[in-house]
């Protein structure tokens, strides 16, 4: 049950999740653009380049299993803010504290992100259980903006501004102490509401009846969320590779990559209030992978300029239109909070091992095969699979494990 709260804190606590949201990716797709302004500070070869970018996956993969617990004990809102206090220290300690620094303040910065994003999609069960689907359309949407404006703004704030890198990378930080202020203002203003009564967490890996762990229904949300950040990340480390293999420029791969992550936006907007409208999302989940298969179908045959441009578009709709659908499913197969939260850090802990995963696996591939048609061809078959686990995770049930 949510609590009941004012308009104005109402209004407030929406401010706060798209807040928080924003600092959950440009401090992540910020670095891509100007990784090799870093290497050449710090000498640093492709393998250490992209554990730079690979470390905060494992980091938010082994830190989602432990928010729950956490979460329980000190409350939503002030773990949060501890969140986006370590956000901060990470973005301090990565800009200017030397080669150690960059890649240990990295990890501190993953540890506050693996708190939001485990966090917020129980938040919003909590406090807008009658508005699931419009509240995670902004969350959703908010972070596929800020993932594009830390791709789309670093390069120009550093060949057209003369920033640093350091000051570069440093610059979201002002994102941090604006939302730790707002939630400050919020506790502060609500400081004498009832709070709600603590309750006991399972064991992490409790074996009894209500573990979340032993659900199947948790699982099938837990595989599509993996199934989709695979691809995700996938396709964010490799797609100008694939593209530039079909004959196109460096400056066209750039372009498409844009085009890619600006679709999404469209899809993180319509797709959750779609899914908060219904008790059932399967066909909703079917329509989407189909787009995205499409996509990464006519990626695979074409050596066209405009079918390529046709590939991406659909591919962003299906990429944005899957990471909404996971988050929604989070919210919308558990019954409370505390179950939100528990399906949260499970389905994210396992969907960023899975993520992490998948830039190594098709680079292996390339390697191998010297083509990018055989990961392509992977591509597609997690896609397929991933369709399946939608119509599992997307039937009308709830999880009371």
């Amino acid at each position: 049950m949510s609590i009941k709260i004012k308009k104005s804190s109402q209004l407030l606590l929406v401010i706060i999740i798209i807040l928080v949201s924003f600092n959950l990716r440009a401090p992540l797709t910020s670095v891509g653009p100007i990784i090799h302004f870093i290497q050449n500070e710090f000498l640093l070869n492709n393998s250490m380049a992209g554990l730079l970018t690979t470390l905060p996956l494992i980091v938010f993969g082994v830190i989602s299993l432990f928010v729950s617990k956490i979460s329980a004990k000190f409350g939503s809102m002030r773990t949060l803010i501890s969140g986006l206090v370590l956000i901060l220290i990470g973005e301090a300690i990565r800009s200017y504290t030397g080669l150690y620094g960059l890649f240990i303040g990295t990890g501190i910065l993953g540890i506050g992100i693996a708190v939001g994003n485990v966090l917020i999609p129980s938040f919003i069960k909590q406090k807008f259980s009658a508005h699931i689907g419009p509240v995670t359309s902004l969350y959703a949407t908010s972070m596929c903006l800020s993932a594009a404006l830390g791709a789309g703004l670093s390069a120009p704030l550093i060949l057209q501004f003369n920033f640093d890198w350091k000051d570069t990378l440093f610059i979201w930080s002002i994102l941090a102490v604006i939302t730790i202020a707002t939630m400050f203002f919020y506790l502060i203003k609500n400081k004498s509401a009832k709070l709600p009564p603590k309750t006991t967490t399972p064991e992490l890996f409790g074996i009894n009846e209500k573990s979340i762990w032993k659900s199947p229904l948790a699982w099938w949300v837990t595989l599509f969320m993996g199934a989709q950040s695979l691809v995700f990340y996938s396709l964010a480390a490799w797609l100008p590779s694939m593209i530039t293999s079909k004959g196109m420029g460096v400056e066209f791969a750039g372009l498409m990559c844009l085009i890619y992550q600006l679709m999404a936006i469209p899809a993180t907007l319509i797709i959750p209030v779609l899914a908060g409208r219904r008790d059932d999302q399967r066909k909703l989940t079917t329509i989407k992978i189909g787009i995205y298969l499409s996509g990464i179908l006519l990626l695979f045959f074409t050596k066209s300029k405009m079918i390529i441009l046709l590939s991406v578009i659909l591919m962003g709709i299906g990429m944005g239109g899957s990471i909404s659908l996971a988050i929604a499913f989070i919210s919308l197969r558990t019954p409370n909070a505390k179950k939100t939260t528990q399906l949260s850090g499970m389905s994210q802990s396992f969907g960023y091992f899975f993520a992490a995963l998948g830039p190594f696996l098709l680079g292996f591939m390339y390697d191998i095969t010297e083509s990018w048609n055989l990961p392509i061809l992977a591509l597609v078959t997690v896609l397929i699979l991933l369709a399946f686990f939608g119509l599992k995770a997307g039937s009308n049930n709830v999880t009371h494990a």
